[in-house]
C-alpha cells in the first residue's frame, strides 16, 4: 500500500487570491488533497519562511503557493485551480460560492489593486 501525502499549500491572511484558492478547495471538496499552512505578514519568521520556501521552489514565490508534487511549486492561482479541478474530476462544474466572490468582492479587490499600482507609477513610486 502507498501513503499519500497532502500537498503543503501555503496561504497569507488577507490575500484574496489565497482565500479564492482556498475556497475553490473547500466548495470542490477537495480541501483534504491539501496541507494547509498559513503565513502572516506581521509574524516574525515570516521573512524566513518566505525566503526557505523561495529557495526550495528556486524562484520568488507569491502566494497561495501549493507544492503540487515533490519539489514541485505553482502560485498562478487560476492554474492551481485548474490543477485541482482536472485532479479531482471536478471539470467545469458550477460552484456558486467561488462564482459569486470571483465576480464580486474579488473583482471589486482587483481593480482597487490596479487602481492603486496606477496611481504609484503616476507619482513615480513603482
Amino acid at each position: 500500500m502507498t501513503e499519500t501525502t497532502a500537498d503543503k499549500a501555503y496561504l497569507l491572511l488577507g490575500c484574496p487570491f489565497c482565500f479564492k484558492f482556498l475556497l475553490f478547495m473547500t466548495e470542490a471538496g477537495l480541501l483534504d488533497q491539501i496541507e494547509v499552512i498559513t503565513l502572516d505578514h506581521s509574524a516574525p519568521d515570516y521573512g524566513d519562511t518566505k525566503q526557505s520556501l523561495e529557495e526550495k521552489a528556486g524562484r520568488k514565490v507569491s502566494f497561495p503557493t501549493v507544492e503540487i508534487a515533490p519539489g514541485v511549486y505553482e502560485s498562478d492561482t487560476q492554474a492551481l485551480i485548474d490543477h485541482y479541478r482536472a485532479k479531482g474530476g471536478i471539470g467545469d462544474a458550477s460552484l456558486p460560492t467561488l462564482a459569486f466572490y470571483e465576480q464580486g468582492l474579488f473583482q471589486n479587490v482587483v481593480n482597487l489593486f490596479k487602481e492603486n499600482m496606477a496611481l504609484k507609477k503616476e507619482l513615480g513610486k513603482s
